[in-house]
């Protein structure tokens, strides 16, 4: 396990953990599935309930870290630096702060993260000054308000493109997939041109999904693009304010007609090619690069 933040970073088990700075006996509360609560309702005569949903709660998480120094001022320095890379919030001065990211890395499941916020300051246990004994024991205690881990390669790098090298129309395929228990939202970013990307609605069993129901062969063509707008950026999420913005950051939604991308991806959907296209392509070509935000509501594995 590892924690970043203020520009700190710090092994707390594992390959690579100090002997000054680790977790302490009893491991980490809170790492495993995420949180949820179901909701059954039964009616006067029924006997027995219905399912009606369920709900994902924040994560709570709780360890505790062992800091050794050589010396007092050593000790000193290594708690300053650990509880320099907690906070209680996003600093609203620096526009790329985020919370405490903490991660875990498996063989299997490769690193996935949280980003993670104290809900109570620190209160270093020990007997007697730290000074005294060059040591201590920070107890943390944090939320992860969004509960789901992620895979910090697929949150900046797409997991698949098509691109073409010529002006005017072209069609492809690009890749995608979810391995994960939970719908996936997909990302667009396509350059200069006319778009149609897929929407498609999905069916079938677990590793088996595939385009199917209402909208099997749904598609979206996009407005054209152009020098001005530079290209666009797609977020298909209903939730998202600018589901459709051109990289100067205008909002694209109004020139849809009323028309917006609509459907997740299935969960334990396996690699699938979708189609895409583009007219009207300047010189050079263009590019539409798609991007696949896996959650998982465990730090390792694929359970549902």
């Amino acid at each position: 396990m590892e924690v970043f933040g203020n520009d700190e970073h710090f092994i707390l088990n594992g390959p690579g953990v100090s002997p000054k700075l680790f977790l302490t006996k009893g491991g980490v509360k809170g790492i495993y599935d995420a949180p949820v609560t179901t909701f059954y309702k039964s009616s006067a005569f029924q006997k027995g309930s219905t399912y009606q949903g369920k709900k994902y709660q924040q994560r709570d998480l709780t360890f505790g870290v062992s800091i050794k120094g050589e010396n007092p001022a050593d000790w000193q320095d290594l708690e300053d630096r650990f509880r320099s890379a907690w906070v209680f919030d996003i600093d609203p001065w620096d526009p790329d702060a985020t919370l405490t990211k903490l991660s875990i890395t498996t063989p299997s499941s490769g690193t996935r993260s949280l980003y993670v916020a104290l809900t109570e300051a620190p209160a270093p246990d020990m007997e007697q000054d730290g000074h005294l004994r060059s040591a201590s024991i920070m107890p943390i205690s944090a939320v992860a308000p969004q509960p789901f881990w992620f895979e910090d390669r697929w949150e900046t790098e797409p997991f698949d493109y098509f691109e073409t090298g010529s002006s005017g129309t072209s069609e492809g395929f690009v890749t995608i997939a979810n391995p994960t228990p939970l719908p996936m939202h997909l990302e667009w970013v396509v350059t200069r041109g006319k778009w149609t990307l897929p929407d498609y609605s999905w069916t079938g069993k677990k590793h088996q999904r595939v385009p199917g129901g209402t909208w099997a062969n749904r598609k979206i063509t996009l407005p054209l693009l152009t020098d001005v707008n530079g290209g666009a950026r797609i977020v298909v999420r209903r939730t998202e304010e600018l589901m459709i913005r051109d990289f100067a950051g205008t909002n694209l939604i109004g020139a849809m007609n009323g028309i917006y991308f609509m459907h997740t991806i299935a969960p334990f959907t396996p690699e699938t090619n979708l189609p895409v296209k583009v007219e009207n392509a300047p010189t050079g070509g263009a590019r539409v690069d798609v991007y696949c935000k896996r959650r998982w509501p465990h730090c390792w594995g694929a359970r549902a």
